[in-house]
């Protein structure tokens, strides 16, 4: 998958363009034109996003490389609070995976 991204400034969203979702509609937006709307989409985004962004930093580790993706003042910080918290989330669960399930638990045989 490719992407394509920009860092923000204080009063701008950062650009983002991927093969996946292809270009959210805040991108490259400045902060006046948010919207509720676009407020939720921006942070399903980075929760989605930053995870991933850090499972992969740490499973080739270059963990910090892209811990940062919005300017500190944008929309009052909170993008980049909520993206440093996904990021390190997306650490830990590559670190530390969820053993998979014993399937007959899960999953009882079902008589046929």
């Amino acid at each position: 998958m490719g992407y394509l991204r920009s860092f923000g400034s204080a009063t701008t969203a950062p650009t983002y363009s991927s093969n996946s979702i292809g270009t959210p509609r805040w991108s490259g937006l400045h902060e006046s034109e948010f919207t509720e709307v676009l407020v939720e989409q921006l942070r399903e985004f980075i929760r989605f996003e930053a995870k991933i962004q850090g499972h992969n930093d740490s499973a080739q580790k270059r963990i910090g490389e892209n811990a940062e993706f919005f300017d500190e003042a944008f929309l009052g910080g909170w993008p980049q609070r909520l993206w440093c918290e996904s990021y390190h989330k997306g650490i830990k669960e590559q670190r530390e995976p969820t053993e998979i399930p014993n399937w007959d638990e899960v999953w009882p045989s079902m008589p046929i």
